[in-house]
């Protein structure tokens, strides 16, 4: 009941933090939310890590991507990119429980089925191609409501629907690599959670690991529009 009440909370914060806030508030808090994962990994550091020195520099990329992303369009793309990690990991966990049988990294992350790796990556792909192919078609290009949609379309329309769901494929892998990345420097560390600031979720970077590198990636697709 704990991990349900933060994770409504963290979602509601999430909607009022894109789509309610000034571009100055946007970038203080990013920049703390960062930082303080920043914060968190050097604090649990105990030995030399590959790992951990790959997540450090993630976060240094997503701090530099701050201002870019601050205006309304870089806020779409944002939650984009959110939502594309959100779903994968969603999605995989979900079918994971219901149809997994073969673990995949089971020493790294015991709960990853091969069975909900793929089908999560299959749904989001999907669902997302079909968004973007709706908004085009219902013509609500104009709406900042339905804005992570017309990312979206934006990339369809740049790229052809073939592209645009290899963009989400490539996206949706990299935040499935930003988990296992973070569950292996956990498990090197010998802890469960990088902090305890989230009741239920652990730390701020238990919480953005998918993020980290799925945000980059997104983007540089993004700004080739």
């Amino acid at each position: 009941m704990k991990r349900v009440i933060t994770g409504l909370i963290l979602g509601l914060f999430v909607l009022f933090f894109v789509f309610f806030t000034s571009d100055t508030f946007f970038q203080i808090i990013l920049a703390g939310i960062l930082g303080y994962s920043l914060f968190e990994l050097f604090k649990i550091k105990r030995k030399k890590s590959i790992f951990l020195w790959i997540i450090f520099i993630m976060i240094l990329v997503n701090i530099s991507l701050i201002f870019p992303i601050s205006s309304s369009s870089g806020r779409s793309f944002f939650f984009t990119a959110l939502l594309i990690s959100v779903s994968t990991d969603t999605f995989a966990l979900i079918f994971g429980k219901l149809l997994g049988k073969r673990f995949i990294f089971p020493s790294i992350s015991p709960n990853k089925t091969l069975e909900g790796t793929l089908l999560g990556l299959a749904i989001t792909s999907f669902l997302f191609l079909l968004s973007g192919y709706l908004f085009i078609e219902l013509q609500m290009i104009g709406s900042e409501i339905f804005s992570e949609f017309l990312v979206i379309s934006l990339l369809i329309d740049s790229f052809g629907y073939l592209i645009t769901l290899f963009i989400i494929l490539i996206s949706s892998l990299a935040s499935i690599v930003g988990d296992l990345l973070a569950s292996k420097s956990k498990r090197l560390m010998g802890i469960k959670d990088f902090g305890n600031l989230l009741p239920g979720h652990g730390g701020v970077l238990d919480r953005i690991d998918s993020h980290i590198i799925c945000m980059p990636v997104f983007f540089i697709f993004y700004s080739l529009i």
